[in-house]
């Protein structure tokens, strides 16, 4: 059991859940994806394995969160390491020898 005082628990005490929302539900809020009435319904099923792993990771056990933050990662989804990867040996003017001496 930790002490009434420990950083770890004082740092649970403290944090509200907008504090620690994901990255991509914080950047879907910052482009105005999340502005305006919520007037879509969805119903949908899923593995509980898959519903439970998500929820502990978005700490709720809500199912309209756990759908909101995952639209919102699908929605605000960085794609330039596939792209980056995709443009391999294309991207620059560097010296193939020089390419060659370096390890990836």
């Amino acid at each position: 059991m930790e002490p009434a005082n420990s950083p770890a628990k004082t740092m649970r005490t403290c944090l509200q859940p907008a504090d620690i929302a994901p990255l991509s539900m914080r950047m879907a809020t910052a482009a105005g994806l999340t502005d305006g009435p919520k007037t879509k319904h969805l119903n949908a099923k899923v593995t509980p394995a898959l519903f439970a792993a998500a929820a502990s990771r978005l700490g709720t056990q809500s199912p309209s969160a756990v759908i909101e933050a995952a639209l919102a990662a699908l929605a605000t989804q960085d794609d330039l390491g596939p792209w980056l990867a995709d443009q391999w040996g294309s991207l620059a003017n560097v010296d193939p020898d020089m390419l060659a001496e370096m390890n990836f």
